[in-house]
């Protein structure tokens, strides 16, 4: 016979509150688990972000260091050559760096 004494009744809910806490101490573990497994898996994806833009980074210094050895050369083998007259082209640079000095100083040039 079962006995329905304010004892057992106590009892029994105390079980199951007991119960009811084991379940939710469970279900946060296996939160947090998942929790950690995410924040791993960002982890391991922004390593292979970081890993990709420095191989490119890389891959496009290099390019452009060939792009400027390749120019200088040019203009090198160009300034030897007859036709080319220098004091025109340090006349043309002279005007072009005051061009960009006065752009730069102008009014409608103010960092944002």
């Amino acid at each position: 016979m079962v006995s329905n004494s304010p004892e057992t009744t106590i009892a029994r809910a105390i079980n199951r509150v007991l119960a009811a806490e084991r379940e939710a101490a469970d279900a946060i573990a296996a939160a947090q688990r998942e929790a950690e497994a995410v924040i791993e898996a960002a982890r391991t994806e922004r390593r292979r972000l970081l890993e990709r833009a420095r191989s490119r980074a890389t891959r496009i210094h290099a390019a452009a260091q060939l792009r400027l050895e390749r120019s200088l050369e040019k203009l090198e083998r160009g300034a030897s050559s007859p036709g080319i007259d220098l004091s025109t082209l340090d006349d043309l640079t002279h005007q072009a760096v005051a061009r960009l000095a006065r752009r730069l100083t102008s009014a409608g040039h103010e960092p944002s």
